[in-house]
């Protein structure tokens, strides 16, 4: 008798994919019948699907019993494949040979359906075995009377069969709602850990089915506290079976015969799975150099063949489940390691403010990469914690100027220094780093509070720091002009400068300079405002600092434009504009471009002035600075009322 397929017991989520090879199965019947691939990762429901197309209601009242499951899991021979046909058909007397031309008359006598299930185990074998595989199945396609479906992992499908358009694409994982629906299938404590945990494996079908499974017994709360010390590998009902245990999945996708033929594909998914955002197509040539051993084109194409990786947007990525297995299980060797710590570690090191474009291109490129690096530095025995924290300070310093304000690697890295007993010094760094991300986000209070911390370290430490404290010192002062405590920070500025003159510090000292100047401003003393800021644009040119140049002739454009000297105005933002630009300063150029918006206002160059608005707030909307964007937005909203009038 027939092999009946068994209709699945849980099946949410791919109703859109079973609509899809339906239609495709009944729009053919009459003509060439439909020749499908269901495609995929390890885990993602192939078999699953497959079962409820043969089960469908549809299917049933036209194939009846003609209807052919084939597990081709056990199968490595053409010959054995004819066999396990002749099983599914009952043709199978008990003898070793099986003829082709029986089996044909067989599946020719009336409309039928057959799938081969896991077909990749046949076909991905050497190339002799491949194409006589390749050629039976082509046969079986060849039929008339036959609709073919197999399942298969990867992304490419068997070469001599002609596949019916369009084509199914590689199944997905699931969305949240069909999740959670299997979840619930399966038990019926379905909390906030379970979202969670589901949401944590990226709701592989595979990998929720089993979770919900093992809640029956285990609390979503503990296993996601499971999850968070053994990820992948506690994921299993059964450890032999690649059906209840993702481990076990996910090593025969890696065991498979494309992969054993290219080695440097494993060193390569050994690499990606460092890489959360993975590696961009423009950063190719980059890897090529930095892995000169690994050819990184097949390796990628390999990879993207058996379903290890995927091309989202322009990035070659890993699927985090496949992130946690290769960390787990070390597939990244050391010396690979090394390239990547030192590639990233340089990469953050490096200055946003005086990088070239081809630089500050691949640190926007990198930016995720390079915080998962650095955050994982953080907790392995990285003993270089000097130039750790140096390179965290560069790169958060950078992430703000693009608008990432997170502080959560700045808050790792102390609670990192402080378990090691690093020096103060160290921890000083740090507080000041996270004062000054609060500051750029304008969060103003929890500035003060980090600042006044590193100010209280400087005070009890016997090391050293009165460039450091002055940088504290000044920052605050920053903020106390912000909040209108305008004696407090002329206080907190002159006492930064000090400690700068005390350090022979030509940079703070520039920094205090401009500082009084911008106070002097708020005070309306405009003559020392622009005496201090003078000062302070002087030092910077001895120093080279073009980024604060761009600051100091800001300042003097504002004095101007208070003044209502309005070409001397105008000349002094355009050449702070330039030095933002060439400094890659964002949010620097979206102020400047509103001040020079301004100017053009009180011309009464309206178009101009609109211009220059919309770009200061396009700008803003790139920096992410809500306060920007809103001034922009007041005063394009009073120029557009002025030319209505008009």
């Amino acid at each position: 008798m027939p092999r009946e397929p068994r209709s699945p017991q849980t099946f949410f989520g791919r109703d859109s994919e079973l609509a899809q090879i339906i239609h495709i199965i009944f729009t053919h019947i009459g003509s060439r019948p439909a020749r499908i691939a269901i495609l995929g990762p390890g885990g993602y429901g192939k078999t699953t699907l497959a079962n409820a197309v043969l089960t469908h209601d549809r299917i049933q009242e036209h194939f009846r019993d003609a209807r052919y499951f084939v597990a081709c899991e056990s199968i490595f021979s053409p010959g054995a494949l004819l066999m396990e046909i002749a099983k599914s058909l009952g043709l199978f007397d008990g003898a070793t040979d099986v003829s082709w031309p029986r089996i044909r008359t067989a599946l020719n006598t009336k409309d039928c359906i057959i799938c081969f299930d896991n077909f990749e185990s046949l076909w991905d074998q050497d190339a002799d075995i491949r194409n006589s595989v390749e050629e039976l199945l082509s046969r079986v396609a060849e039929l008339q009377h036959v609709a073919l479906l197999i399942t298969m992992r990867g992304t490419v499908r068997p070469a001599q069969t002609q596949w019916t358009m369009p084509l199914l694409p590689p199944l997905m994982t699931l969305d949240y709602d069909a999740a959670k629906r299997v979840w619930e299938h399966t038990t019926d404590n379905y909390d906030v850990f379970a979202e969670e945990l589901i949401k944590a494996v990226d709701y592989v079908p595979l990998a929720v089915s089993l979770l919900a499974h093992l809640a029956q017994a285990t609390s979503p709360q503990l296993l996601l506290k499971e999850w968070h010390e053994k990820h992948t590998e506690f994921i299993y009902t059964n450890q032999g079976n690649k059906q209840s245990n993702v481990e076990y999945s996910i090593q025969v996708s890696l065991n498979s015969g494309r992969m054993r033929a290219n080695p440097c594909a494993k060193e390569l998914l050994g690499i990606l799975s460092m890489l959360p955002d993975g590696i961009h197509m423009q950063q190719i040539e980059r890897f090529k150099k930095l892995f000169e051993g690994i050819n990184i084109l097949s390796s990628l194409r390999t990879l993207q063949e058996c379903s290890l990786i995927s091309v989202i947007g322009e990035r070659y990525q890993t699927h985090p489940i496949i992130r946690n297995f290769c960390n787990n299980h070390t597939l990244l060797s050391q010396r690979h390691k090394n390239v990547l710590i030192d590639f990233y570690i340089n990469l953050a090191s490096t200055s946003y403010r005086t990088a070239n474009a081809n630089s500050y291109n691949e640190m926007i490129l990198e930016v995720n990469n390079t915080k998962a690096m650095l955050s994982n530095l953080l907790k392995s025995d990285f003993e270089d914690c000097d130039k750790l924290v140096q390179a965290i300070d560069k790169f958060i310093f950078f992430q703000c100027s693009i608008g990432d304000f997170s502080d959560r690697l700045i808050s790792q890295a102390i609670e990192h220094l402080q378990q090691i007993n690093a020096s103060t010094s160290l921890i000083i760094s740090c507080f000041y780093i996270w004062g000054r991300i609060y500051y750029f986000a304008a969060n103003l209070e929890n500035a003060k509070v980090k600042l006044q911390k590193a100010e209280m370290l400087c005070k009890t430490t016997e090391e050293n720091e009165s460039s450091k404290h002055a940088d504290i010192l000044h920052l605050l002062g920053e903020i106390y002009i912000l909040q209108h405590a305008y004696n407090d920070a002329k206080i907190l500025f002159e006492n930064a400068l000090k400690l700068y003159k005390l350090a022979n510090n030509l940079f703070g000292q520039a920094m205090a300079y401009n500082g009084l100047g911008n106070l002097h401003i708020k005070l309306n003393d405009l003559n020392k405002a622009k005496a201090s800021i003078q000062k302070a644009l002087e030092l910077n040119k001895l120093n080279n600092d073009i980024l604060r140049q761009g600051n100091n002739y800001n300042g003097l454009g504002k004095i101007y434009l208070i003044l209502n000297e309005l070409d001397k105005a105008e000349v002094s933002f355009q050449k702070a504009l330039e030095l933002f630009k060439l400094s890659n300063a964002i949010l620097n150029q979206g102020n400047v471009l509103h001040s020079l918006g301004r100017v053009q206002m009180m011309r009464s160059q309206l178009q101009n002035a609109k211009i220059l608005f919309e770009n200061a707030l396009a700008m803003h909307k790139q920096a992410q600075s809500a306060t920007g964007q809103k001034n922009d937005q007041y005063y394009l909203d009073k120029v557009l009322y002025k030319m209505s009038q008009l």
